[in-house]
């Protein structure tokens, strides 16, 4: 990792890592087990593997699904990406949660389908940021083409301005809506935990509530929020080492 991104994450890790510690500091004090903490802990880890490689699949293949509609919208590739633009405001993650829950119920993989459930809004809002992006980037119908011009300039042939500059260009935006995808893969994976009985820390938050236990949901809660911090500063280092590259 670049000095400059590690110094960006490290910069970071206070505002993620008080309101974990915070959190896991009033389970021991509140919870109404004594092993509250230590099932906090591993709530949070449980919901870190659902999220993180959802949000990373799923932002990657709808940057270049979006970036692809944008470069050729009548290849399969780009259809894709309109698909994935166009359906983003209809298939929130809670919704997809629960569908996912059901499928589980009557016989299918859990993990395989959790992770399809988180990574589709966060593919569908990465395709509609990309597209405009990448048109931007190769001034189709705007004053745009800042990127392609540049590129072409430093006497780079089309396939390396593609590769070097505008899809950098296009995947940057993408990357820079990822703190509202992580806000849905957090309401999403909390759904799935609750609903599936998986002991993420999501899970934990909604069995203390249903059960009239304030002091057992707050712990969950505080820490959500530290590990949402987390997660959104990995997709600012993600957006500063796309925009060195161009």
């Amino acid at each position: 990792m670049p000095l400059s991104a590690a110094r960006r994450l490290t910069d970071a890790l206070p505002a993620a890592l008080l309101p974990v510690i915070a959190g896991v500091a009033l389970a021991a004090a509140l919870g109404p087990e004594p092993g509250a903490a230590t099932a906090l802990l591993s709530g949070l880890a449980v919901t870190l593997l659902l999220i993180l490689p959802a949000l990373a699949v799923g932002t990657a293949v709808g940057a270049l699904a979006g970036a692809w509609a944008g470069l050729a919208p009548c290849s399969a590739a780009g259809r894709v990406g309109r698909l994935l633009g166009n359906a983003g405001p209809l298939i929130p993650g809670f919704l997809l949660a629960a569908v996912a829950a059901l499928a589980v119920r009557a016989g299918a993989s859990a993990l395989p389908l959790g992770w399809t459930a988180l990574a589709l809004p966060a593919a569908c809002q990465a395709a509609t940021l990309a597209r405009p992006a990448m048109e931007r980037a190769l001034g189709i119908g705007t004053s745009g083409g800042g990127a392609l011009r540049m590129a072409q300039g430093f006497g780079l042939d089309d396939r390396a301005a593609l590769r070097h500059h505008v899809l950098p260009a296009a995947a940057a935006p993408a990357l820079g809506g990822f703190q509202n995808a992580v806000l849905a893969a957090m309401a999403g994976a909390t759904a799935l935990e609750s609903l599936l009985d998986l002991p993420g820390a999501g899970g934990l938050m909604i069995d203390a509530a249903r059960n009239g236990s304030a002091a057992g949901a707050l712990p969950p809660l505080v820490a959500l929020c530290g590990l949402a911090a987390f997660l959104a500063a990995l997709g600012h280092v993600a957006r500063d080492r796309i925009d060195r590259t161009r």
